[in-house]
């Protein structure tokens, strides 16, 4: 189960996740950034603070999203290190307080 909640300010919006992204999970997710991305041309940030777990799918979302303009934001060492992960990858992912360029 996840839970996708969309806020949404002028020029920002994020994408906060609770829960785990996997499976069909991840095709909604990549349904909403679709739709959000192609009505404007904003900062986006994906907070996967609440998040237990990403599947090998949701990784690849992630990093596409990443790779597109997203930040992601994480806390906790699972999600921390899978920010790292993708950020070895991207450019610019945030973790935590801190940015961390890749």
């Amino acid at each position: 189960m996840l839970r996708i909640t969309v806020e949404e300010n002028n020029d920002h919006t994020r994408f906060r996740l609770e829960g785990k992204l996997t499976g069909n999970w991840v095709t909604e997710l990549e349904r909403c950034w679709i739709s959000v991305r192609s009505n404007t041309v904003k900062q986006f940030c994906v907070d996967l603070s609440s998040v237990s777990f990403v599947d090998e799918t949701g990784k690849a979302l992630l990093t596409r999203m990443v790779s597109q303009g997203a930040k992601l934001r994480a806390r906790g060492p699972l999600m921390t290190s899978l920010a790292k992960e993708i950020s070895t990858r991207t450019c610019g992912v945030e973790t935590g307080e801190q940015r961390v360029e890749g």
